[in-house]
């Protein structure tokens, strides 16, 4: 009536089925949650990484982006806003990624510069996948430290 070797199997099957079918679903959701244009994929806009630093002199931009070359940078400061973007990237003929994390389309950052800014002595390098934008600070305009007193 009962055999256990056959419900072992049986069921070691169905397991089996179950797991390829959830492989198959969870791959498609992840293609879908991530590919460009979802809402955890902002790669066209904000996910590029900028660290801004500064010193007495300037200010320095540097925005990472690996995999990509100088010249598909544009830099543009209009307004007292610095605007980065960058073109996409073009894949070599006939490769084709089978898993990509690092997202190659074009973006954009953009950063309100302060009155304190030369806006005729920018400098941009790229060097090892790191644009580079070196902002010199006006002396004339740079304001002294100032200590506050707490009471």
């Amino acid at each position: 009536m009962f055999r256990r070797e056959e419900y072992n199997q049986s069921a070691e099957a169905q397991n089996n089925q179950c797991r390829s079918h959830f492989r198959r679903k969870f791959s498609r959701l992840q293609n879908h949650l991530f590919q460009e244009g979802s809402p955890f994929n902002r790669g066209n806009k904000t996910n590029i990484p900028v660290n801004i630093a500064e010193n007495e002199e300037f200010y320095q931009v540097q925005v990472f982006a690996a995999g990509r070359k100088k010249e598909q940078f544009q830099v543009n400061i209009t307004d007292q806003l610095l605007k980065i973007s960058c073109k996409a990237a073009e894949l070599e003929p006939g490769l084709k990624y089978i898993y990509q994390e690092q997202q190659l389309g074009e973006f954009e950052r953009a950063f309100q510069l302060q009155d304190e800014v030369l806006l005729d002595n920018v400098h941009a390098s790229f060097e090892d996948g790191i644009l580079t934008v070196i902002l010199q600070k006006d002396p004339s305009k740079v304001k002294p430290a100032q200590e506050v007193h707490v009471s």
